[in-house]
């Protein structure tokens, strides 16, 4: 039985390996983890412009990133085809839209399911020695050990220690519980200061038996406000929705124009700690979606 795989400029895509293997040479290069499933991913999608935030998502999911890790994944990836950045001739950059890998440089091939690909390794020469037989072990007698020794083993153990194991239990016990509890627990979302902004839209997702008048976007106030004033002039609409702990905040927005709309879904840690940070971070994300987008107006009646 045969597996099917993707070859991109004569490299075969080992995806479980992490690895490219050259068809002709057999020169074996190993890639990261998401540089591989960049690959991947543009293989699937051979002849097609996947734009950066598609390319996000299918590759790194629901992670947060930095503004160079795509386009560095894609110089990565263009050396190892040996590309050219310049010419660009197997991985193409579509301007204000993604990138595309040419249909013409990729192939499917099929593989034996039995062989895997692996890196060359030349086994070192060695050559046999005779050595003297070893004595055969003394046997080994039976040892009987009292239970009191035993008894008395446990007794020195320190409290301190017997203490921490039993909370360390007891924490675990918990933490199973308050898990089991928030998977079954009813999530409700709930509107958020209605009315304040005429393009954006802001809905906290909660249990049913949260607090329902616990608005934390209220620190972004002032950036909404900048962010209203761009959709306005864009003619778009935004939806929020968020949850957030003591440690973490939950953020997704969804952006539509009359042509086109685009989501982004982030998970931040620690995002009480330094606001700025916060409040830059959101801004940057949301207009690197907006300029992504096709740029349109509504028609005119």
């Amino acid at each position: 039985m045969n597996t099917l795989r993707y070859s991109v400029n004569n490299w075969l895509l080992d995806l479980s390996a992490g690895t490219i293997v050259h068809l002709q040479t057999g020169e074996v290069k190993r890639l990261g983890e998401y540089q591989i499933k960049l690959l991947y991913c543009l293989a699937q999608h051979a002849g097609q412009t996947l734009t950066r935030n598609e390319l996000t998502a299918l590759v790194w999911e629901r992670r947060v990133i930095g503004d160079n890790s795509l386009s560095n994944a894609i110089h990565a990836l263009r050396s190892a085809l040996e590309d050219d950045g310049k010419l660009q001739r197997v991985i193409k950059t579509i301007p204000k839209r993604g990138y595309l890998l040419e249909a013409e440089y990729c192939q499917s091939v099929e593989v034996p399911a039995q062989e895997g690909i692996k890196e060359r390794v030349e086994a070192p020469d060695i050559t046999p020695v005779d050595l003297p037989p070893l004595p055969e072990p003394a046997p080994v007698m039976p040892t009987n050990i009292p239970a009191v020794k035993l008894a008395g083993s446990l007794k020195k153990i320190p409290r301190a220690i017997i203490l921490a194991v039993l909370v360390g239990l007891l924490l675990i016990t918990i933490s199973g519980w308050y898990s089991s509890y928030i998977h079954n627990a009813d999530m409700v979302y709930r509107e958020q200061g209605k009315g304040r902004f005429s393009n954006i839209r802001t809905y906290k997702i909660s249990l049913s038996s949260d607090n329902a008048g616990d608005d934390d976007l209220t620190r972004f106030n002032t950036i909404f406000q900048k962010i209203n004033q761009t959709l306005i002039n864009q003619d778009a609409g935004m939806t929020v929705f968020y949850r957030t702990t003591e440690q973490m905040l939950n953020y997704t927005f969804a952006i539509e124009t009359p042509c086109a709309s685009q989501q982004l879904a982030m998970t931040l840690y620690h995002w009480r700690i330094d606001r700025d940070k916060l409040v830059n971070i959101i801004n940057r994300e949301t207009e690197r979606v907006l300029n992504e987008m096709a740029d349109c107006k509504k028609p005119k009646n």
